[in-house]
Formats: structure tokens, C-alpha cells, sequence
């Protein structure tokens, strides 16, 4: 199955990921103003969510249409592997600063990541991903006519 654009798949996908978690940090935090505290981390989670997916993963799933028939597992593939892809850069900025004095930790890189792999906020960018991905496919499936190339 060749690729398959749709506007609608691409406004609705990335919004649904940023929605649940901001409205679950809301709601485990209860600070003064709820909707301001949505509205900040929807507006900051819905820009990682839209550039990813407009930035990568949109011309990944075009690049691996062009070596396979994409299926769903495929798709979900990529976004699982495009969530750890964009979940390593912001591990490694907290690595760097969660040392004594904002510095560098004790110990590597790797023995980092494997101290917080159970840590849920790491968990948000590859399970966000593989749903953002899924999303869109299944929305970009059902929204485009049959004649529609993409």
C-alpha cells in the first residue's frame, strides 16, 4: 500500500498524544490555574508532537514506502523508533545537567538511560509516538479516496 496524505490525519494525529498528557499532568497536579497549566503544556507538547511529525516522521513513512508495502506494523515500527529517536536528545540534556552543580552525573551515558528506563516520562515519547504514527494511518487510510496517490 503506497502512502496516503491526508490534512485531516495530519491536524488530528499529533494533537491526540499532547491532549492526553496534558490533561493527566493536570489533573495529577492541582495547581491554581487548571486551564492556563493545560493550555502551556498542550501548546508546548502540540509543537514536539507537530514538528516531529511533519518534520520526520512524514518523510520517514514517504522513504520507507518507497523500499516496502507499508502495513501497520510498519508504521508503528517507525514511530516507536522515531519516539526513542527524539526521546535520546532530551535523556541526554537532562544527563548533562542532573549532576551536582547542573553538571555531568557520576557514571556514562548508558548506565543514565538504564538507571531511568522505568521512568514514565521517557515512556511518553516512544508509546506517543507509536500512537501518533498509528493515528495517522489509520486516519490517513480512511479519509483519502481510493484514487488518491500519495
Amino acid at each position: 500500500m503506497k502512502m496516503k496524505f491526508s490534512w485531516k490525519a495530519l491536524i488530528v494525529a499529533p494533537a491526540v498524544v499532547p491532549f492526553i498528557i496534558s490533561t493527566l499532568m493536570v489533573i495529577a497536579n492541582h495547581g491554581k490555574s487548571l486551564l492556563a497549566s493545560f493550555a502551556f503544556l498542550f501548546v508546548l507538547s502540540s509543537m514536539i508532537s507537530y514538528g516531529t511529525t511533519i518534520f520526520v516522521f512524514l518523510p520517514c513513512l514517504y522513504l520507507l514506502s518507497k523500499f516496502t508495502t507499508l502495513r501497520y506494523s510498519w508504521v508503528g515500527l517507525l514511530g516507536i523508533v522515531i519516539g526513542v529517536a527524539i526521546l535520546l536528545p532530551v535523556d541526554w540534556v537532562c544527563y548533562q545537567t542532573s549532576g551536582m552543580d547542573s553538571g555531568p552525573p557520576q557514571g556514562t551515558f548508558y548506565e543514565y538511560l538504564l538507571r531511568n528506563w522505568w521512568d514514565p516520562v521517557d515512556w511518553v515519547f516512544p508509546v506517543g509516538g507509536l500512537i501518533t504514527a498509528m493515528l495517522y494511518w489509520f486516519l490517513a487510510n480512511r479519509f483519502c479516496r481510493p484514487n488518491t496517490v500519495g
